[in-house]
């Protein structure tokens, strides 16, 4: 079936493809809204929860089942749908999003013939622990998606210069736009946030909250976490954790669900599926610890500072990007529980510290990492490739 045009006039036809419907309606929508009237997007992602709002506020949106993992023959006709839909509707340019849907969709619209093609590479899956096959597979599979893609954006410094100095893509073809959050949406909450967010969780305002968020997988840091939760529990019975930790369709290395009563902390932990608003988890928390193998520049880090919460995280490329050990947070090594450990008790020992970390952290993302100007970056590659006099304007 050929697609509606919604729109009529001199507008950028886009086509963005992720895999995850969580992508879309967490990351990819600021951009969509901010660019709404200068672009005519059609967003093609599995489906999921979170869709119909996106399509209730006009956007065009077509799923198809984009697998997160490898699956050699639903991806090859992943990619024949793909093409399918690419070559009817000529599309002025393609952008495409995390691994997998990024190598599908780059591989459909090269063959489509469309020649503006953009992919986001929002973190590296080279971590220590892959073994060598593995590591040499996401090399190539990379290779292929950056070789294919007229410009390849990375949200993260670190993660651009690995990549051209392991001669994985052209530097000419690259650009680094760093990263953002809506400051108007993550934004320090009103005490009654708070209250009301912990009683929700059936927390007392004794309890000192570590909150974590991230798919409940092995690269998330989860069994650290609960080997050092388990420890500082005993040390302060006060201690609760909180885990936002939604498993993913066709995920890969999701953890069992008994980690918790493994390490004695069902009462101790709170495990929650999918939300659409982490909001109230931040105003209920008081540090979020973020325990992640690899990252781009982490989302939850910057929103966590953006609402003036106190941060440990792992000391890696993405995290350092917004944490300075000792001025913006703490750092630990990456799966190393005692060295958490470690973090987690200098937090609860250090509030004063702590606070003013927290506020110096709060400062960086409102001068560095505002989303409206990543997305006028974007918008700026956009134009490199198709080219408009058209500029962005606030709406």
């Amino acid at each position: 079936m050929t697609l509606r045009r919604q729109v009529t006039g001199p507008l950028f036809r886009i086509a963005h493809i992720a895999a995850a419907p969580e992508f879309v309606t967490h990351i990819m929508i600021h951009d969509l809204r901010r660019l709404r009237g200068t672009t005519e997007p059609t967003v093609i992602c599995s489906d999921g929860p979170g869709l119909e709002q996106v399509r209730a506020e006009g956007f065009q949106v077509v799923t198809l089942p984009l697998r997160r993992k490898m699956a050699p023959l639903a991806d090859l006709v992943a990619v024949w749908r793909l093409w399918r839909l690419l070559s009817r509707e000529r599309f002025d340019l393609v952008h495409t999003y995390t691994p997998k849907a990024g190598l599908l969709g780059q591989l459909a619209a090269y063959l489509a013939g469309i020649p503006n093609r953009v992919h986001s590479c929002r973190g590296l899956l080279y971590v220590a622990g892959l073994t060598r096959l593995r590591k040499t597979l996401f090399r190539l599979t990379d290779r292929l998606t950056w070789s294919l893609a007229a410009r390849t954006i990375f949200v993260s410094r670190a993660d651009q210069e690995y990549a051209v100095r392991e001669g994985l893509c052209d530097s000419s073809r690259t650009r680094c736009t760093g990263s953002g959050v809506d400051l108007r949406y993550f934004a320090p909450h009103e005490s009654r946030m708070r209250v009301s967010a912990r009683r929700d969780l059936g927390l007392s305002a004794d309890h000192f909250v570590f909150l974590t968020i991230g798919r409940f997988v092995g690269d998330k840091g989860y069994r650290e976490l609960a080997e050092a939760a388990a420890v500082l529990w005993r040390e302060d019975p006060r201690v609760r954790f909180v885990w936002l930790a939604p498993v993913m369709g066709n995920e890969e290395d999701v953890l069992p669900d008994s980690l918790r009563a493994d390490w004695g902390l069902t009462d101790v932990v709170i495990q929650l599926p999918y939300r659409s608003d982490p909001r109230p988890l931040y105003a209920a928390a008081d540090a979020l610890v973020h325990p992640s193998y690899r990252e781009g520049v982490p989302r939850v880090v910057m929103e966590a500072a953006a609402m003036g919460l106190p941060i440990v995280a792992s000391d890696i490329p993405g995290c350092r990007e917004v944490i300075t050990p000792g001025v913006t947070g703490l750092l630990f090594r990456p799966g190393d529980s005692q060295a958490l450990l470690r973090a987690l008790r200098a937090m609860m020992q250090d509030p004063h510290g702590a606070r003013t970390r927290a506020h110096a952290a709060r400062d960086l993302i409102r001068r560095r990492f505002d989303q409206d100007s990543l997305t006028d970056r974007i918008w700026s590659v956009y134009k490199e490739l198709v080219g408009s006099s058209t500029e962005v304007v606030e709406r």
